[in-house]
């Protein structure tokens, strides 16, 4: 089994050095280990002749199969030993920008400090660097928007996040409880870049309802919206959870919109065979953890609210 192991490292990380540093070897150990597993099968898994290695026809083949008898060997000693109630290892996530920052790192806070023995990695990228990170294995999971557009991947819904009219507050708009997005025409508008899922469900959304938006400027990342915003009589659309810290501050103001909008959020992992397990025991844990914490409830009024002093009290 831990020869599997390590080829499966060597195959996701394309690299003997970064393998056997995981597992604790030196290189040379790990790369006659896998020449042993080669001269077993019969079969070349990995082309040495270029760098980063890359993997044969027989290497991929072997490796998805590795993948699924290491995560099957880890349910299965999970339940023997009963590690499910006390998990250990290393949790690679990796999540859109606009996944939310603040509450995603007090989850992890949260999650950790009650299982001592995990620790949990959270890395933020562009929607299609994260369903390619998912997809090639080099993260247990990945927090995307619209998860159900990305193929070769299977999803779990996390919440729908309510979209609301995001401007500094001395804008006009401010002084209003709710706008139409009629309304919207008559300002102008940064947002999201269309290359973007929710760039383009946005324009979706104006196109639906005949609005016809003054776009000035598009951004591929929420916080430079953000700071856009703070300095302009720009608006723009953005989650409502990601503007509760700038709200809160007093640095930005926001408004509900009619019709409304949401943005779906929720976890991508890589599929597995129909009898592999999805996640390790670790990953499995904090999959759990995340959905009981970051579910529908975060946008609820009592929830930004306690959140919003959270952030104050604590200076963030």
């Amino acid at each position: 089994m831990q020869t599997l192991r390590l080829f499966a490292d060597v195959a996701r990380c394309h690299s003997f050095s970064q393998a056997a540093e995981l597992h604790g070897i030196s290189q040379s150990a790990a790369s006659q280990r896998i020449g042993q597993l080669e001269k077993k099968l019969g079969v070349t898994l990995l082309d040495r002749s270029v760098r980063p290695l890359i993997l044969t026809q027989a290497g991929k083949l072997f490796a998805e199969g590795c993948e699924d008898m290491v995560a099957r060997y880890d349910q299965l000693e999970a339940r023997v030993a009963g590690l499910r109630k006390h998990p250990e290892g290393f949790v690679r996530v990796i999540a859109i920008y606009s996944s939310g920052i603040d509450l995603l790192s007090r989850i992890r806070e949260k999650f950790e400090a009650q299982h001592e023995k995990v620790s949990v990695e959270i890395r933020y990228e562009r929607p299609e660097q994260v369903y390619n990170a998912v997809r090639d294995n080099e993260c247990d999971m990945g927090i995307v928007s619209y998860p159900e557009r990305w193929r070769k991947v299977d999803s779990i819904p996390l919440r729908e996040e309510a979209m609301v009219v995001v401007c500094n507050p001395r804008h006009k708009v401010a002084q209003k409880q709710t706008i139409n997005v009629k309304e919207l025409e008559a300002y102008e508008m940064v947002t999201f870049d269309s290359d973007l899922p929710v760039g383009r469900r946005i324009r979706e959304y104006f196109k639906n309802h005949g609005v016809k938006p003054k776009i000035s400027n598009v951004f591929d990342n929420i916080d430079t919206i953000k700071g856009a915003l703070a300095v302009t009589e720009q608006v723009s659309i953005l989650p409502r959870r990601t503007v509760i810290r700038e709200v809160t501050a007093g640095s930005l103001a926001m408004v509900e919109m009619s019709p409304e909008l949401t943005r779906p959020l929720g976890v991508i992992f890589r599929r597995r065979s129909r009898n592999g397990a999805a996640f390790a025991p670790a990953a499995q844990e904090f999959v759990d953890f995340l959905v009981a914490h970051a579910g529908p409830e975060v946008d609820c009024e009592g929830f930004i609210e306690r959140e919003g002093n959270a952030l104050m009290g604590a200076g963030i």
